[in-house]
């Protein structure tokens, strides 16, 4: 159905541990969608799909609260395209769940590749320069913060992501 999956290189790296393992999550997610497609599986499909808004939206406001904390200038422009994202993913998702066939199967995942990819390396990368020497400030936000129910939820019963 794909192509190949997709792979996180450090060349993605925004200089912040959480957020690099946050795309990595986010990557795992994609590559587990992908490959509960060429299963054909729709029950996996659902659950995936569902997990991965709700680690995109738990990476959002973290990456949002980092941004804040660190100072970075363009905060309610990135803001305002996480929004849209998240807007798109939904929509996807809806889209998705409705019409399971092998091309939309496609479309779906090309997407989804094309869109983590860009906004890590294009959208993410406009604030690592900003994140760079506050590593104490961020420390005390991820203190603050836990991993989404379905993340927490699939880890406790697998041991895997999904």
């Amino acid at each position: 159905m794909t192509e190949g999956k997709f792979t996180w290189t450090q060349d993605m790296s925004v200089g912040v541990a959480i957020l690099d393992e946050d795309h990595q999550i986010l990557i795992q997610y994609l590559n587990d969608l992908i490959d509960a497609c060429d299963d054909d599986n729709r029950g996996a499909v659902d659950s995936i799909f569902s997990g991965l808004v709700d680690y995109t939206e738990y990476h959002f406001k973290l990456e949002e609260q980092i941004m804040d904390v660190c100072g970075y200038r363009d905060l309610d422009a990135h803001k305002n395209r996480h929004v849209v994202l998240c807007d798109q993913l939904e929509k996807i998702r809806s889209q998705f769940l409705v019409n399971f066939d092998e091309e939309t199967k496609m479309q779906v995942t090309e997407f989804l590749q094309l869109w983590l990819k860009e906004h890590i390396l294009h959208s993410d990368m406009d604030y690592a320069p900003s994140c760079a020497g506050k590593e104490n400030e961020i420390a005390d936000i991820i203190d603050d913060l836990e991993k989404p129910a379905s993340y927490v939820q699939n880890i406790k019963e697998t041991g895997i992501l999904v």
